[in-house]
């Protein structure tokens, strides 16, 4: 998968991102609270051979700049808004995991000229909200046994949980600022799903293609129906999933995308 690590100024923090694939659909990739581009790679890597894609770290994460602001998904949703218009890439197709859902929502709700799609993956924002007791156990673990149990809660196999990927979490909120940023976000992650209740509806109001995919066993954010149904969202759910679903069944999610993306489930290209 041929691709490059850029970053870009807006709005006076720099923001990294992975770019990859040269034709087709232009896709944004947005990753959940306390992960970074590098866990789309599974996603990107396949998705980049027929369209192109954009994986970005958020303000608190990975590479780019600690300043979150207020924290909060207006925030974060106006950032990338800025890049989008900063790159003039025009409308894209956005994938969301749970934070990014939460933002893809936003964006496609007050700046729908930027937004073609939403295809989201255990969106925040919607449902009961995010399982405050993992919050709090993310942005406070600070050995590696903690790293292994909040891991460990993000997904219904615990065998793919490596002492690597234990190891890289802990490393990445040990970095200065990273802490807390994480606090101040996970602060208005806590009341995401009130506070989103109007961009809710007004994406099911505009007709937008949405897919949702839920992992069965999601305990950080776990699947209501109803959620994807207020959305107008096509459904889908993965029975050996946890709240990672397009890490843990990449190649059934990856395969969900590609018929979405090429109009085979509702959105086209």
């Amino acid at each position: 998968m041929p691709s490059q690590d850029t970053t870009i100024e807006v709005a006076g923090r720099r923001l990294s991102y992975l770019a990859a694939g040269d034709d087709g659909p232009p896709v944004l990739l947005l990753h959940g609270f306390g992960a970074d581009r590098l866990t789309w790679l599974l996603t990107q890597r396949d998705v980049a051979a027929y369209a192109s894609t954009i994986a970005i770290d958020l303000p608190g994460h990975g590479l780019s700049d600690r300043e979150v602001g207020a924290g909060d998904i207006a925030s974060f949703t106006d950032l990338v808004a800025g890049f989008q218009k900063a790159r003039g890439t025009g409308p894209v197709h956005v994938i969301g995991h749970s934070l990014g859902g939460a933002i893809a929502i936003d964006l496609a709700h007050r700046h729908p000229e930027l937004v073609s799609s939403l295809f989201l993956l255990a969106p925040a924002g919607v449902g009961n909200g995010v399982d405050e007791t993992f919050l709090t156990a993310l942005t406070g673990m600070e050995t590696l046994d903690q790293a292994s149990s909040v891991l460990e809660r993000l997904v219904a196999r615990r065998r793919l949980i490596s002492p690597q990927m234990t190891a890289r979490a802990l490393a990445q909120i040990s970095e200065p600022g990273v802490r807390e940023a994480l606090n101040k976000v996970a602060g208005n992650l806590r009341g995401a799903h009130l506070d989103l209740a109007d961009a809710v509806s007004g994406v099911a109001g505009r007709g937008i293609p949405v897919t949702v995919v839920w992992g069965a066993g999601d305990t950080v954010n776990p699947l209501t129906e109803d959620s994807a149904k207020a959305l107008g969202a096509i459904l889908h759910v993965v029975e050996d999933a946890g709240h990672l679903p397009h890490i843990e069944s990449h190649a059934k999610v990856n395969a969900l995308i590609r018929a979405f993306l090429t109009g085979g489930d509702g959105a086209g290209a």
